[in-house]
């Protein structure tokens, strides 16, 4: 008790020591320096509609690099800035939303990014419109040389405004040198009807126009809208007697969901056949696929890239009546990325060209890399967990895969690894579509509680690679894609696998346990067992973080490409373990997170040279991406086509499937500001019935393809994909 009062004496003694010393000390102390942020270029009390002005913050007390983070609430229908972060004393542009909130009103902040207590704040109203487009509204997309009618009135009290009437214009960037096109009439009264004639000529991908209507009085009470031109026709999208494998996974009534199937085109508008395997927590289509309908099967494209897929499966327990209606955006002719867009679900995929006509047990050879992601069947004492499983199967001769060179891991439910498991499997090639099944044994299913054989039915796109959608009553709903590895078959088994000074942009989604996580991050590989130079950022249940990452990795000495990886930092739990599966190629290595933290999978990408900036984010890019709320009870996906200037600026139209509820056509705008490392930040707004606004995190892999996180603090999850949009454009 005496040692205890004499240590505790000892502490007050040094603090009055130091307390003293702050009082009585010499001319040399200097206080405590305290960062402040303020406005020196304060917002308005009010501002329209979409309307936007120019703000600035100073920070004062700070480093000489100060900077800060714009932000604003509601979240999700508060409008959006550009950029999102500004050095002390920079401007952004704050765009409202396109209502008014509920209550009228937005709160505008900044906050220090080296001290995230000190910010500035101030009120804005969001007043009715001065001036709104009649209906119907302009169109999102309109072919070369192509005439619509359009108006416009104004709502103003201000005296004369109204009879003084509107002014008309159309800005772009048409590189292709066609003009912004023209309007019948430049000025016009208050709600008369004019012609916009888009441009004769467009550029590869279509040039974004935006016309806007502006009030001749006050230019400041203006309304505008992006239309697409491209000179595109809608049956150069899909090609005449192609074939298309395609996958999608989401949410529908029953939980988890997933398909797999291919369907056939006449290059015309018209599906000529096709089959489909399809599962959920209730229903599966088993050992036999459903056909795809001739009649009720069709597709059509806008001319930006979006289109619109129509499958009829026949099956009454699959979409609306047997009809799947899928959204795409066009990347390539062989890749297309996929939002459903029925209310029978919600959820995100791929379409990709079959280049193999041929089919037989020997068309598939040679190791390949899989992930397998969904979620396990409910019992009786468990509800439906996720659950994961990857490795790499290794197709020793045909219809064969043998222990030899096959590894595998699970992870079911985040809590129940079970880690480099042996497995053998045989497959079956089934008819003309180039179906396959798949069934797998492995003692991994029964170290974690389950039941084999897993049971997949796949549709082969190409020799290396083959989609896959799980159909047995046993493990799960399951789906995911299996990428062949080669001549580099049983060849990755060193750490020059990951060559020294090489990076990656790394990338997950999946479940925490309080809800969704996405996480995504940059590392560079020593090139024998470090990992290192990382920047990342986690989103946990709407929880964002970011920072640094540095981590290890060992590849399995038996040259079956998996790799064991580390990670520590800024990452899900501050550590956490993966499972690489290397592709041998020009494809992403897939991903499976093998701690007992969460469940994540996804994949591993080579990131092209840097340095990065603003322009290596240019050009027409086809996006998709999922959004969850905080508890994952609630889907949105979105797919569209986005510009990005390379000036840093985005704009586009998507379509989106809220929960089950399909908008199309809806309006994107953001931006982004560019890093050399190829972490970009930014902001992104899609003007939907209810307006989304979310923060986020860019991960440049190469120009030509993109991964983003949402890094806002508005509850949500999203990880998404951009990728450039190639001729037919």
């Amino acid at each position: 008790m005496n040692a205890r009062r004499s240590l505790l004496a000892t502490l007050c003694l040094l603090a009055c020591a130091l307390a003293l010393s702050a009082c009585y000390g010499n001319s040399s102390y200097a206080p405590p320096i305290t960062i402040a942020v303020a406005f020196s270029t304060p917002p308005p009390t009010s501002v329209s509609p979409q309307g936007s002005f120019q703000v600035i913050a100073i920070v004062t007390n700070g480093p000489a690099n100060a900077m800060v983070n714009w932000s604003c609430t509601p979240a999700g229908a508060c409008g959006s800035f550009q950029p999102a972060s500004t050095a002390s004393g920079a401007a952004t542009t704050y765009t409202a939303p396109t209502m008014a909130p509920a209550g009228g009103s937005v709160t505008i902040s900044a906050v220090s990014v080296n001290d995230m207590t000190k910010s500035a704040a101030a009120n804005v109203t969001i007043g009715q419109p001065a001036v709104a487009f009649n209906p119907p509204a302009p169109p999102p997309t309109l072919t070369t040389g192509a005439v619509t009618q359009v108006s416009a009135t104004i709502t103003s009290t201000v005296p004369n405004e109204v009879s003084d009437g509107l002014d008309w214009t159309a800005t772009c960037n048409n590189t292709a040198g066609g003009g912004c096109g023209m309007f019948s009439l430049a000025h016009t009264n208050s709600g008369i009807a004019i012609s916009y004639t888009a441009p004769p000529t467009a550029p590869a991908g279509g040039v974004a126009i935006t016309i806007k209507a502006a009030s001749t009085l006050n230019p400041g009470d203006s309304v505008s809208a992006v239309i697409v031109v491209s000179s595109t026709p809608s049956s150069a999208f899909l090609c005449a007697g192609c074939s298309y494998t395609y996958t999608v996974s989401g949410t529908d009534s029953s939980g988890a969901f997933a398909l797999a199937g291919v369907f056939t085109t006449n290059g015309m508008g018209g599906i000529t056949g096709g089959e489909q395997d399809f599962s959920d927590l209730s229903f599966t289509t088993g050992n036999i696929a459903d056909a795809i309908q001739t009649a009720g099967s069709s597709y059509r494209f806008t001319p930006d890239g979006r289109g619109t897929i129509t499958l009829n499966t026949g099956d009454a327990n699959i979409g609306i009546g047997g009809v799947e209606t899928l959204g795409v955006a066009f990347v390539s002719p062989n890749h297309l990325l996929i939002t459903e867009l029925d209310q029978s679900a919600t959820a995100s995929g791929t379409i990709d060209s079959q280049t193999v006509h041929s089919f037989s047990p020997s068309t598939l050879s040679g190791g390949y890399a899989f992930v397998f992601s969904g979620a396990s069947f409910p019992t009786g004492l468990l509800p439906a967990l996720p659950v994961g499983f990857g490795g790499v199967l290794n197709v020793n001769s045909p219809g064969t895969i043998s222990g030899g060179g096959s590894t595998c891991d699970i992870n079911y439910g985040g809590a129940l690894p079970a880690t480099q498991q042996s497995l053998n499997a045989s497959f079956t090639v089934s008819d003309q579509f180039g179906r396959i099944q798949l069934t797998i044994h492995s003692g991994a299913f029964g170290a974690v509680g389950l039941t084999g054989p897993m049971i997949l039915d796949g549709y082969i796109t190409d020799g290396t690679h083959v989609k896959f959608v799980e159909v047995d009553q046993n493990l799960g709903v399951t789906s995911g894609l299996a990428v062949g590895q080669g001549a580099a078959t049983g060849t990755l088994k060193s750490g020059s696998v990951l060559p020294a000074n090489s990076s990656y942009v790394f990338a997950t989604f999946g479940a925490s346990g309080t809800g969704p996580i996405a996480f995504a991050t940059t590392y560079t590989s020593d090139g024998s067992s470090k990992l290192q130079n990382g920047a990342s950022d986690v989103n946990d249940s709407g929880v964002p973080s970011s920072g640094v990452v540095s981590g290890s990795y060992s590849v399995d000495p038996n040259g079956t490409g998996r790799v064991a990886v580390t990670l520590t930092g800024n990452v899900p739990g501050n550590t956490a373990q993966y499972a690489v599966y290397l592709s041998g190629g020009a494809d992403p290595s897939m991903v499976l997170e093998t701690d007992k933290n969460f469940i994540t999978s996804g994949a591993a990408y080579t990131q092209a040279a840097g340095p990065f900036s603003l322009s290596s984010f240019q050009g027409p890019y086809g996006l998709n991406f999922t959004l969850f709320n905080p508890s994952g009870s609630a889907e949105v996906d979105v797919s569209g086509q986005v510009f990005a200037d390379g000036a840093g600026n985005l704009l586009g139209t998507m379509d989106i499937n809220n929960n089950g509820t399909p908008q199309q056509d809806q309006t994107f705008q953001g931006g982004y500001a560019a890093a050399a490392s190829g972490r970009f930040t930014g902001s992104v707004t899609i003007q939907a019935s209810t307006p989304v606004s979310l923060g986020v995190s860019y991960f440049i892999i190469s120009p030509t393809q993109l991964v983003f996180i949402e890094t806002d603090e508005a509850n949500d999850v999203s990880l998404g994909l951009f990728q450039l949009q190639t001729p037919p454009f």
